[in-house]
Order: C-alpha cells, then sequence, then structure tokens
C-alpha cells in the first residue's frame, strides 16, 4: 500500500464526510409540509392566517398553533438531530495510525507506521449504516407524527374552548331562572301562601345553581386559557359549535388506518434497526477492540511492508449477555409493533363508533328532545298564565329545556372529539391512549440520503 493511496483514501473519506448536510431549519420544513401532504390536513401549513380580531374557526385554530407554537418547534428540533446522529452514522470508521520513530537524530533512523482500521466495525459497517437509515426515517416519521398530533390538539382544544363558553352561558341562564324563582318563594313565603320548606328547597336550588355557573365560568376559562398556549395568542371564538356534518367512513378504514399510522411506521423502523443491531453486535461481542492493516518500516532508505493487529483477548468471555441482550431488544421491537397495530386497529373501530352515536344523540336531541322540551315549556306557560300551574312548574320547564340544550352540546363535543380524532388517525396520527417507545438519544434519525 503507497502513500498515495493512503492520501487518495483521506481525502475520499474527507468528501464523504462533507456530502451530508444537516440543516435543523429544513427538516423541520419538511415535516410540516408532510404532515399538511392530504386533501384535508389536520395540520395545514404555509396557508394564511387568521387577522387579528377575526373569530376563530377550528381550521384557524390548527393553522395558529402550527405556524406559532414554540413546543411545536422544539419537538421539531429533534428531526435535525436525528438527521445530524444519521451523519455521523452514515459515515465508515476511521483508520488507525500509529508512528514510531527510533533514533530520530542518529545514523541509524528508524520509522515504523501502522495503518489499522477496527475490523469489527469494518464488517459490520454495512449493517450500521442500514439501521441508521431505518432510525432515521423512523425519527422523520416521528417529526410529521408530532406535527399532525400537535394540531389535532390545538383542535381538540378549540372545541372544547367553544364547548365550554355554550356550557357556561347555559348556566348562566339556570342560575338566573334559579334567583328568579327565588325571589317569588320569598315573596309567597312573605305573604304566608306556602310552607316555609318550599322556601328553603328553592334557596338550595338557587346555590346549587350558582356552584354549577361557577364551576362552568372557571371551566370555560381554563379551556380559552389551553387554547390560548396552542395558539401562542388570545381569539376571538364563536358562540357555538357547528352542526355535525356528515362524516364518509370507507369499509376498509382499519386498513387506510394502518397504511397511513406514522406510529406503527416508527415502531417498524425500530424494529429493523433493532435486528439490524442484533446482527452488529454479534460482531462486536466477538471481535471486540481488533484492528488490523497494512505495516511500514523504513530503515536506511528501504522500506518494508507487513500485516499489523492488535487484539482483545477473550479470557473473560465470548459476548453472550450482549449478543443475548440485542436479541431480546429486537423481540420486544417487534413484540411493540404487532401490540401497536392492533392497538390501533382497535382505536379506530372505536372512534368511528363515537361518530356515529355522537352524531345520532346530536340529531335525536335537535330533532326531538328540544322540540320537545319547548313545547313542554310552551303548554306550561299557558297553564301558567292561565293560573292552572304555578311558577315552580315554569322554572321547571325552563331548566329541563336548557338542560335539553347542555346535553346537545355535550354531544356536540363528542362527535367533534371523535371527528378529530379520526380524521387525524386516518392520516397518519396518534389512536388515543397508544404512546410510542421512541429509541433513546443518538438512536434516531429523519429522512432520505441527500448528496
Amino acid at each position: 500500500m503507497s502513500f498515495r493511496f493512503l492520501i487518495a483514501l483521506g481525502v475520499s473519506a474527507a468528501a464523504l464526510a462533507g456530502c451530508v448536510s444537516v440543516d435543523g431549519v429544513a427538516e423541520r420544513e419538511r415535516a410540516l409540509s408532510a404532515a399538511a401532504n392530504h386533501a384535508d390536513p389536520v395540520a395545514p401549513y404555509d396557508v394564511p392566517l387568521p387577522q387579528a380580531g377575526e373569530t376563530l374557526s377550528e381550521d384557524g385554530a390548527a393553522a395558529l398553533a402550527i405556524a406559532r407554537n414554540p413546543a411545536l418547534r422544539e419537538q421539531l428540533a429533534e428531526a435535525g438531530l436525528a438527521r445530524a446522529d444519521w451523519a455521523v452514522a452514515v459515515l465508515p470508521p476511521n483508520p488507525v495510525v500509529e508512528l514510531t520513530w527510533f533514533n530520530p537524530e542518529g545514523a541509524g533512523a528508524v520509522l515504523d507506521m501502522d495503518v489499522r482500521a477496527p475490523a469489527a466495525a469494518l464488517l459490520g459497517y454495512p449493517m450500521r449504516r442500514a439501521a441508521a437509515r431505518a432510525a432515521y426515517d423512523g425519527a422523520q416519521a416521528r417529526a410529521v407524527l408530532d406535527a399532525i398530533d400537535f394540531a389535532a390538539d390545538a383542535r381538540r382544544s378549540w372545541v372544547e374552548a367553544v364547548a365550554a363558553n355554550e356550557r357556561a352561558a347555559l348556566q348562566q341562564q339556570i342560575l338566573q331562572s334559579a334567583e328568579a324563582a327565588l325571589v317569588v318563594a320569598e315573596e309567597i313565603d312573605t305573604a304566608g301562601n306556602a310552607p316555609s320548606a318550599a322556601l328553603a328547597r328553592q334557596q338550595l336550588m338557587t346555590l346549587a345553581a350558582r356552584t354549577d355557573a361557577d364551576d362552568a365560568r372557571q371551566a370555560a376559562m381554563l379551556a380559552g386559557l389551553d387554547l390560548e398556549v396552542m395558539i401562542a395568542g388570545e381569539a376571538e371564538l364563536p358562540d357555538r359549535l357547528p352542526d355535525p356534518a356528515r362524516v364518509t367512513v370507507p369499509q376498509d378504514a382499519a386498513e387506510r388506518a394502518l397504511a397511513a399510522s406514522l406510529p406503527l411506521a416508527a415502531a417498524r423502523a425500530e424494529a429493523e434497526r433493532a435486528a439490524r443491531a442484533a446482527g452488529y453486535e454479534t460482531l462486536d461481542s466477538l471481535l471486540g477492540a481488533m484492528e488490523i492493516g497494512p505495516a511500514f518500516d523504513i530503515e536506511g532508505g528501504e522500506t518494508e511492508t507487513g500485516i499489523s493487529a492488535h487484539l482483545d483477548l477473550p479470557l473473560f468471555g465470548l459476548g453472550h449477555p450482549q449478543r443475548a441482550a440485542a436479541q431480546i431488544r429486537a423481540q420486544q421491537a417487534a413484540d411493540r409493533y404487532t401490540a401497536l397495530e392492533a392497538e390501533i386497529r382497535a382505536a379506530i373501530t372505536a372512534q368511528v363508533s363515537e361518530i356515529e352515536w355522537a352524531s345520532e344523540r346530536a340529531r335525536f336531541i335537535r330533532e326531538e328532545l328540544l322540540p320537545a322540551s319547548t313545547r313542554s315549556l310552551d303548554e306550561t306557560m299557558r297553564q301558567y298564565n292561565a293560573m292552572q300551574t304555578g311558577v315552580y312548574a315554569l322554572l321547571d320547564a325552563f331548566n329541563a329545556q336548557v338542560s335539553a340544550g347542555r346535553a346537545y352540546v355535550d354531544a356536540m363535543a363528542r362527535y367533534h372529539r371523535a371527528r378529530i380524532a379520526y380524521m387525524a388517525m386516518m392520516q397518519g396520527g396518534s389512536p388515543a391512549g397508544v404512546q410510542i417507545n421512541a429509541p433513546s438519544a443518538g438512536e434516531t434519525a429523519n429522512a432520505g440520503e441527500d448528496h
């Protein structure tokens, strides 16, 4: 092996090191763009943002969260870190050069040079490179998943804030009716036209209504704060949630969700990475720090060549525990993938069922329960005007109508939550309640091989 060859090898390695670029901003933009690559994306990207003072829609909340929220930027920075990890892992191992110069100032100077490369690292390089690519792909899937899940959370926060405001308004109406009934009860009690128990009952009802109204106002305030954190700003919300729209659920919804699932893609990449890691762990445990390469001895103007090898003596074990641990981790990753697949099937089935149930419940309340409560209130009002019923019956009828309205808001909120979860899962998002055990730092990576 000549010096020219060594120089050429060094130049080639330097060129290889420089061809893999790392750009954290580009990785973040790539993840956001991929998350928005749908006809009706959960995570809208690069769209006009709502203007100040404009009533905020659900789509607007998702767009603002994507554009403004620093927590999402912090999450997506992992994509850039994974790119850097992949850029390091894709390079071949560095050679080791050992120089020894004997008698440098004397007449018989001797230069001894060894050039060695780690044998296990060289033999396992294809497997390490493939494992790094698998981890890189898994990290990109997780980055896109983070964007979709974050946007879905922003949409749910919008639904909760609007629904909480509606509930607070309805509870305020119930409180007002209770306070009005209390005034009447006090007048009747003063006139001595009713037992004292009636006044005590109405006082208790009014206090309970006041407690419920306070709880509803607090819940609305907290829901509004949660939304403001998600969109990194304040928002003007609509008065009510939109009525349920027809959601077309394909027969093969579960299969489509599995095909699109980013958590499943990440788990698949991790299973592949773990399987390949189990392969090169065998080389590492058997060969250890073995190094081999050419040796040069220059003395008196003459050069002699040979082979140099350094290796660990396996006196205290042949690496059985390391190989067993790697195989266990590979089986863990495979089992995690299988379990996640079953959880996704169950989750998509549950969300479809929730959409259908909540939509039907909202229709029933809107078309049957609310009209029935209105008829009851109208009939009670006529009897009250004819002095055939008392004020308590009238207020009970009013409260029944308000309670029906509150039940409608609850059904609407359940419908929209299920719709958002279904839409997110069909675009690759996480099923509710499922957590992905990502690889530890240094094992992740993201996207394709850019050269």
